[in-house]
């Protein structure tokens, strides 16, 4: 796997057939867990999760309050508004969880199209995404390794870096104890992977933005307007 690279006003990255089947069947995983059919799966209809909408297209407010997902993956997915209060916490669900269901999922299947069409280019191991679904992308990631930190019970940064030793420790003497190492190896190779992903697509999409204020003559503090300054007098 090889992080994205900007190429002619789309980013590139290069992900073999291995790697694109395990970061595409992790996707599968999280849009079923949001409710929306697999990819991977024949379906008869698109029984995706949507926003509920009112007559001419205006979002519907539904009247019953959902429950909080009882999947601690998804509730970090579709998380509490408050901690402290109940009832806000509820209120808040009831106006936007249908709305962020609709929205994840719609991210995640751009992600999914993208492992899908290989080869925008010369190569058959290219990963293509535009400028235009990269933030989608990039949020499509971020919900991944959020599926993948609570299953590895990773909640803080500190978790996080600490995780990555498994990498380097050798499998315990035991066969049950070995396939959960195993497992988790597996686990934490793929959310680094992912990861790495993620971070070398957000530094384009960043330097994009940074280029794009500059084009329009909001560069920072300072720059603006320099030209002229050093040609007047």
């Amino acid at each position: 796997m090889h992080g994205f690279k900007a190429r002619q006003g789309r980013f590139v990255a290069r992900v073999d057939e291995g790697e694109r089947a395990v970061v595409a069947s992790v996707v599968a995983d999280v849009l079923e867990l949001l409710g929306a059919p697999r990819p991977d799966e024949e379906h008869a209809g698109d029984d995706r999760p949507a926003a509920p909408q009112e007559p001419g297209g205006l979002p519907h407010l539904r009247t019953d309050t959902p429950a909080p997902p009882g999947d601690p993956a998804v509730r970090r997915l579709l998380p509490d508004a408050s901690r402290d209060d109940p009832s806000l916490a509820a209120e808040f669900r009831r106006l936007t969880e249908d709305d962020l269901r609709a929205q994840k999922v719609d991210r995640l299947e751009a992600l999914w199209r993208a492992l899908e069409s290989p080869g925008g280019g010369r190569r058959r191991d290219e990963l293509v995404v535009s400028a235009q679904d990269a933030p989608a992308v990039a949020a499509a990631l971020t919900d991944l390794r959020l599926v993948l930190a609570e299953r590895l019970g990773v909640h803080t940064d500190a978790e996080a870096d600490a995780m990555y030793a498994v990498l380097g420790e050798p499998p315990p003497p035991a066969s049950a104890a070995r396939g959960d190492h195993e497992t988790r190896r597996y686990l934490v190779s793929v959310y680094g992977a992912l990861t790495w992903l993620q971070e070398s697509l957000v530094v384009l999409m960043l330097a994009d933005a940074r280029q794009a204020r500059r084009a329009h003559g909001d560069g920072p503090p300072g720059t603006q307007g320099t030209g002229d300054v050093a040609g007047s007098g």
